[in-house]
Formats: C-alpha cells, structure tokens, sequence
C-alpha cells in the first residue's frame, strides 16, 4: 500500500510531505507532536492555508517514519505563519508506520510523489516497557529478555542507534561466565545481528547452537548483550572482521569462551 492509498482514505488530497533526515528528526520535533520552536515558518506568500503537512522522521537514507499532521495558521503578518494539529486516522500508527521510497530522501515532497512513499513495516505498540532507552554505544548492555522486548517492540531508539552501524559485540553467558566475541557487517548491522539472536536465541553460532540443544531456551536468560566498538556501515566486512578477530586474542574467547574460530 501507498501514502496516497491512505490518504485517499482520509479523503484528502491536499497535503505536502515534509520529510526530515535521519538524524535530525528529534532536533526538530517535541513531546507534544509538533514542530519544536521556532515555531513559525516562511512559505511563499498567499499560502495555501487548507494544505495538510504530513511530517515525517527519517530512518534511513531511502526509509522514513510518520509522525503527526499540521495546518498553517495565519499570524496577521503575510510571510509567516505558525501551525496547529490536524488528528487523522493515520494517527493509530503515528511513529510506528514505515515508508519506503526507492529514490531516497527529499525533505519536501507533494501528493503528486505519494505514491513513491510505499509502506515498508508498521512497528507494535510500545506497552509496559522496561528497557532503558539508548544513551550511547558504551552504555548498552542487554539482558536477554530485554534484547527481546527490544527487537519485538521495535525501538525506535534502539533501532535507529542499532541500525546504522557495523559493530564488533560481546555476549556474556551469565551461567558459566564465558564470552563470545561477535560481529556485525550485514543489514541493519547491530541491530539486524542481534534481531537473529532474540529470534533463534543462538544465531547460527555453532558453540551458542550446542547450548541450546543441550540445555534449551531458558538456559539463554542469563545472557547479556553488550557493544565493543562502533563501526561505520562504509567499513568493509573485511576490515570489521579483522577487528573482531583481535578482540577474540584479546578476551581469549577462543581458548577459554564460546569462540570457535
């Protein structure tokens, strides 16, 4: 389904689309779903006050978020104007509905390119959540069922801090005190590594797959996930892999912990 689909279902067909980059979204946008001050925007005389603004936070470069709606609102001065709310339908899935768009990001966009805006994922509602928020890279340390909580509600703060970098990771087997050095180079790096982890609770690791058929899926509670070092996604895999491997030499995850290789 497109945004112009479910615009169409609001039964608007007046609206601009105005999409923020990844990484500035939060810089622009408050608590209370609108624009941050200044509030107070410099369009071209003789706006259109009927026009819907759909804003929207960026995730990727090619991905972005919807947020809330706005109206302009005139001031008594011809060039600049405020905003106010303007409630949708859309709004059950404000924050939590995801479009893609196979050009990428343009920050101000008409009804005429909605139908670029594909929904790509609409992420669960945030219920009782128990997970810290992100701060920064040093301070993540996950416990497993937390990693879950994480990936299944989708985080956006996890998700955006996650996902747009390699990484080199350690898990902590809280039963015996064995490390496992990992790393992360594929889609969505971190957070795409550790999404196999809360789905298989083994990943794939051959030393991790024996745990779990020996002792099953409750013996992986007492896991904790933890970040190394942050790398950028334009790293080759070769390279992320070479400072993996001087991890493993320094931990001695090979000859005492749950690396094999």
């Amino acid at each position: 389904m497109t945004l112009e689909q479910l615009m169409s279902f609001e039964n608007i067909d007046d609206y601009n689309i105005w999409w923020y980059g990844l990484g500035i979204a939060d810089d622009y946008m408050d608590d209370e779903k609108l624009l941050k001050k200044p509030q107070k925007t410099r369009p071209l005389r003789n706006a259109n006050l009927d026009c819907v603004y759909l804003i929207m936070s960026g995730e990727t470069g090619k991905t972005c978020r919807y947020r809330f709606a706005i109206k302009l609102i005139e001031t008594g001065n011809d060039d600049y104007f405020e905003w106010e709310r303007v409630p949708l339908n859309l709004d059950e899935y404000g924050s939590r509905i995801v479009f893609y768009r196979e050009s990428g990001f343009s920050f101000y966009n008409s009804a005429k390119t909605a139908k670029d805006f594909v929904v790509d994922e609409i992420w669960g509602k945030v219920t009782n959540r128990t997970v810290t928020p992100f701060s920064t890279y040093d301070e993540v340390e996950l416990s497993f069922s937390e990693l879950r909580e994480t990936v299944d509600n989708h985080y956006p703060d996890y998700y955006k801090a996650l996902s747009c970098v390699k990484g080199i990771y350690m898990i902590v087997d809280g039963n015996t005190g064995k490390l496992y050095v990992g790393s992360a180079y594929g889609k969505d790096g971190i957070w795409g590594r550790w999404s196999s982890y809360s789905e298989t609770y083994h990943g794939q690791n051959e030393e991790l797959l024996k745990l779990y058929h020996e002792y099953g899926a409750d013996y992986f509670q007492k896991f904790k996930y933890i970040i190394l070092q942050v790398l950028p996604m334009k790293l080759s895999d070769r390279e992320v892999i070479d400072r993996e491997n001087a991890y493993k030499q320094r931990y001695m995850t090979r000859e005492f912990g749950l690396n094999n290789n």
